[in-house]
């Protein structure tokens, strides 16, 4: 188990970037993956949707393939001076963790590649 301040993780996140579409029932997101495991990923956005709010998420993973999955939101951060951050060139912490709920075949062999001998 990988720990995490307080919290203990299951799995060992991998730092892997990739855009991510998303949508609620409602509307459609764009945002940034940082890190992803087999049950979740962290997306980098601006924006914050309320926890437990379902989405659904079109993957483009760097070897160009797409990969279609489901998640329940867990937690949203959003700073006040995100953005301020951002622009000055330091990282903020504004992004949205999922648990995925249901993912396609691709994106588990990607997964599945990345873990080889870890």
């Amino acid at each position: 188990m990988e720990k995490l301040g307080n919290e203990m993780r299951r799995e060992k996140r991998l730092l892997k970037r990739f855009e991510v579409e998303f949508s609620t029932s409602d509307q459609n997101y764009q945002g940034l993956c940082r890190n992803l495991c087999l049950n979740g990923l962290f997306i980098k956005t601006r924006k914050k949707i309320p926890a437990d709010t379902l989405i659904e998420m079109t993957v483009h993973l760097p070897d160009r393939s797409i990969s279609k999955l489901r998640g329940r939101i867990k937690w949203a951060i959003k700073e006040t001076y995100g953005l301020i951050l951002e622009r000055a060139g330091m990282p903020s912490k504004d992004g949205i963790g999922v648990q995925l709920i249901d993912i396609d075949n691709n994106f588990f062999e990607y997964i599945k590649s990345l873990t080889k001998g870890i």
